[in-house]
């Protein structure tokens, strides 16, 4: 994992963008499906990583979880919509803890209709904060 922020942020977005290419290729396969679990897995744990960065820094955080990090981003009004993040941690959770085909189907799913438009939200808004 990287170890600064501007690394981390750059990592995450990079993976962010191999998800949409998963997306975007995904022709209904169950390959294709794990690819974008997997891809999604790896991108959601490199936001709230990048997330806890940016927060130490600012000394914001002590907490280290995904969940802690989510909920005091989303308190200091870093992330808009706090329970959209929470969605992508719950789908986390789930595929990382089981793996049932259903399961799988649903979460596929909600990364294409909702995951992937939270991802590309908190990028925009995060370059801006970024850039100061």
């Amino acid at each position: 994992m990287p170890n600064n922020l501007i690394e981390s942020y750059e990592t995450f977005k990079k993976a962010y963008l191999k998800l949409k290419e998963f997306v975007e290729t995904d022709n209904g396969t169950e390959k294709d499906r794990g690819a974008i679990i997997n891809a999604f897995q790896y991108t959601f744990e490199l936001l709230w990583k990048t997330l806890q960065k940016y927060m130490q820094q600012l000394e914001m955080l002590d907490e280290l979880g995904p969940g802690s990090v989510i909920r005091t981003a989303f308190q200091y009004q870093i992330i808009d919509d706090g329970s959209k993040y929470m969605a992508m941690l719950k789908d986390r959770n789930l595929i990382t803890h089981t793996y049932k085909e259903d399961v799988a189907e649903d979460i596929c799913s909600n990364i294409k209709e909702e995951h992937m438009e939270t991802l590309e939200e908190f990028i925009k808004n995060f370059d801006k904060k970024m850039e100061k």
